[in-house]
């Protein structure tokens, strides 16, 4: 038994089994890479550990950007005809997706199915809410979940298999490798994956910019940010929220520099 697998039993009996079924056509064509937890990421990895061989093509595709929905790569776990590898262990914003309290919150980066019907009572935002404060509380028994300045609460699939697979120099991204390994065990399948995305230099830009934060060189702290939104659509959504709080905040110290600091999130 692995160190998580407690969590994996609280995930599946809390949190999946209250998500509303959705009669889905299995078409496809939404599935994107999701933005997963830590734990929602080893829970779909621990389906594929016990089949190396399978799990060693998953890690070898070369995945590209989804043809409709800008930012978003094709899922990994897709197979040709356009079903899931591993649907019994699919993360929540798997299962959440067809919803139609996701299409009236009007969430960016949020794709949409228009094909789906749900086949009992709907959700609401508050169980929506719910489901992921759960989550979160999962996630943080075991690291620092949601801490300032990375805010690792969920990256795609592509980001955790570059932090599984990449050494990254920062802590929190070392801690978060060695409970990956310490869980699943499978870097000797780490030669299969070569398409490892710019989180590093992504992770290097967001550096910077703390520290023209820290130094209130507003508008370099904008060039930063704008970069850090624009230029790395393989990470997916990584900081991106984070991002417009800031960019907001931001902008309104650039046109005034009578106005007080901004103070980094969490000082």
């Amino acid at each position: 038994m692995g160190i998580l697998s407690s969590a994996y039993t609280v995930l599946q009996q809390e949190v999946y089994q209250k998500i509303p079924d959705i009669q889905c056509l299995a078409c496809g064509k939404c599935c994107v890479s999701p933005h997963v937890t830590l734990i929602e990421f080893c829970h779909m990895m621990t389906s594929l550990r016990d089949r190396p061989e399978f799990l060693a093509r998953i890690l070898s595709r070369v995945v590209p950007r989804h043809p409709v929905y800008p930012g978003h790569m094709l899922c990994r776990f897709q197979t040709p005809d356009g079903l899931c590898s591993l649907y019994p262990h699919r993360a929540l914003t798997c299962r959440l997706h067809g919803n139609p309290v996701l299409r009236n919150a009007g969430l960016q980066y949020q794709v949409h199915c228009d094909k789906a019907r749900i086949v009992c009572d709907p959700m609401t935002m508050e169980d929506v809410y719910a489901l992921m404060d759960r989550v979160s509380e999962l996630n943080q028994g075991y690291y620092s979940y949601y801490t300032p300045p990375y805010w690792v609460s969920g990256l795609n699939i592509e980001s955790w298999l570059t932090i599984l697979f990449t050494d990254i120099p920062q802590n929190i991204f070392r801690l978060l490798q060695k409970l990956i390994i310490r869980e699943l065990d499978i870097q000797e399948l780490s030669d299969y994956f070569n398409q490892k995305v710019r989180l590093r230099e992504k992770i290097v830009l967001i550096d910077r910019f703390q520290q023209e934060m820290h130094h209130c060189n507003y508008p370099a702290a904008l060039d930063l940010l704008e970069k850090i939104q624009n230029d790395f659509p393989d990470t997916g959504a990584y900081y991106y929220f984070e991002a417009e709080m800031y960019k907001k905040e931001l902008e309104k110290q650039a046109s005034s520099s009578d106005t007080p600091a901004v103070h980094k999130a969490g000082a």
